[in-house]
């Protein structure tokens, strides 16, 4: 899906591969990760997780954020240790923690503006690719919701 956009500098990457699929509850999985730069990754490279889950926790996150309702989030991997903290030092900046055990491995500053785009384009291909299967849960539902907020 959405990963071809060289302005910007983390680029959240949802595919649908091999890996896309939904288990017998319900619950969609798929490779979810971010691009961090020419050839960083995080966690890593075709990381697969709980795709419709953490898109829609990521738009959220940047959406409470960007809007100052909160200081900070944390959006947590489902899978594994990882997290990002979300932080905004500057008025259109955020700072990107990306944690790994609660340890940073990683942080970056981005701005805001080129995130929420590109989260907005990210979620809405991955509800189009749901739809088209014919899934709906309440992962997908939250995206939608999200979607609809991120007026950017």
């Amino acid at each position: 899906m959405a990963n071809d956009k060289a302005w910007l500098d983390v680029l959240l990457v949802v595919q649908e591969d091999e890996f896309f699929a939904r288990s017998k509850h319900g619950t969609i999985w798929g490779t979810v990760y971010f691009q961090i730069g020419e050839n960083e990754f995080f966690p890593d490279q075709g990381w697969t997780d709980l795709v419709a889950a953490f898109v829609g926790a990521w738009a959220e996150g940047l959406l409470r954020v960007a809007e100052g309702i909160s200081r900070q989030e944390r959006v947590p991997f489902f899978d594994g240790p990882f997290a990002i903290d979300i932080t905004m030092p500057q008025k259109g900046y955020v700072n990107l923690s990306f944690l790994r055990d609660e340890k940073s491995m990683l942080s970056k500053t981005v701005e805001i503006k080129h995130l929420l785009a590109h989260g907005q384009s990210v979620a809405r291909d991955l509800l189009s690719a749901c739809q088209t299967r014919q899934w709906c849960n309440r992962d997908t539902e939250t995206v939608e919701r999200i979607v609809k907020l991120m007026r950017y």
